[in-house]
């Protein structure tokens, strides 16, 4: 199932299926220094539990193993304190922002939304995002997704309610230079592997959604077989397509991080909404790829920062945070060199260290 949309550039050349695009033009990338990675693939698995993985093992998810084994992660992250929605918890993903307060993006509607509400019209106030940070650097970005409702970050970011670009050169107020819907993840997967290999996106995020689909269906049925079981594998598969083209192709390998995680889990009864179960707010955070340790855990390399919170759900008043789906955002910008995203307040700081220590640091205590 897909829609097209009208092409807004007509000097770019479309792929022969192009299933739902959007383009205001393309942003060339810029050469990167030797500390930062050119190119971050953000890959949200939706309704993912980190249990799924191990339960499965290396033998049942090896993509999933080899993203741990080679990168550093953990099964321990959590949601947004308050909301466990998906585009509540995707719209912090890609702001840096909880949904509550003055400081939140206040976008707590999981439902298809209407076809002129925008992310600034439903705050009041323009919510700048990570597509408005890379994009106005000159760099390239994309989002390609298998739920129509993302069509919000589209219709926030296009050439109309986007913002205008006051970083040097003026590349337009359209933040996301390729938009794509489809339904079907591994043609939505293919038409990603396929604008990679034509022109790498510096920033990209890729959403799968079988296992929620899997999850609202036959229920988070974590018995290895089950329906839910079948869709987390197929994601792996995906994954295992996905590693290849960064490593086989030039431009990315050694140049390339991935980050992994989900907007929410889910318990028995396809419900991922309760905020006191344990099994819906916990999420996985795997980040993979150049000067990334292998097998680290990310706790213990942000010990000073961070907290473990066991099976708890912290508030954002704590005043030490655990580390969240929500803490992607301003990390793929700090991989990429670039400061973080303009009133954002997870990860503000960019201090979520994936890479180790620096060099001369002392070891953690």
């Amino acid at each position: 199932m897909f829609r097209l949309l009208d092409a807004v550039a007509p000097k770019v050349a479309l792929p022969s299926l192009v299933p739902v695009l959007f383009l205001c033009g393309l942003s060339l990338p810029l050469p990167a220094a030797a500390e930062k990675v050119d190119f971050v693939v953000h890959v949200s698995v939706d309704g993912l539990r980190p249990d799924a993985v191990t339960i499965l093992g290396h033998a049942g998810a090896p993509n999933f193993y080899r993203l741990r084994a080679e990168g550093a992660f953990t099964d321990n992250a959590r949601t947004d304190a308050d909301y466990l929605g998906t585009l509540p918890n995707h719209i912090t993903q890609i702001t840096g922002r909880g949904v509550a307060g003055v400081a939140g993006h206040n976008y707590g509607d999981n439902r298809e939304p209407p076809p002129r509400r925008t992310l600034h019209s439903h705050k009041g106030s323009y919510l700048a995002s990570i597509f408005d940070v890379v994009h106005d650097h000159g760099l390239s970005t994309a989002l390609f997704t298998g739920k129509e409702k993302f069509r919000i970050f589209r219709q926030s970011y296009d050439c109309l309610n986007g913002a205008p670009d006051r970083i040097g050169v003026d590349n337009g107020r359209n933040k996301i230079d390729r938009y794509v819907y489809l339904e079907d993840s591994k043609q939505l997967l293919q038409e990603y592997l396929s604008a990679m290999r034509a022109a790498p996106f510096n920033y990209s995020l890729l959403h799968l959604h079988d296992p929620d689909s899997a999850g609202h269906q036959a229920y988070w049925d974590v018995t290895p077989g089950s329906e839910y079981m079948k869709a987390v594998q197929r994601v792996d598969r995906m994954l295992g397509e996905l590693l290849r083209l960064i490593e086989s192709d030039a431009r990315l390998a050694g140049r390339t991080v991935l980050v992994l995680t989900a907007d929410h889990g889910g318990t028995y009864g396809s419900n991922h909404t309760i905020l006191d179960s344990r099994k819906n707010y916990t999420i996985p955070f795997y980040v993979w790829g150049a000067a990334v340790p292998a097998a680290a855990d990310l706790y213990r390399l942000n010990r000073r920062t961070r907290l473990e919170p066991g099976t708890g759900r912290p508030p954002y008043s704590a005043s030490r945070q655990p580390i969240r789906g929500g803490d992607v955002a301003n990390l793929a910008l700090e991989l990429l060199g670039l400061g973080p995203i303009e009133g954002s307040t997870i990860n503000h700081a960019q201090d979520l260290e994936v890479r180790g220590r620096p060099p001369g640091a002392a070891p953690p205590p």
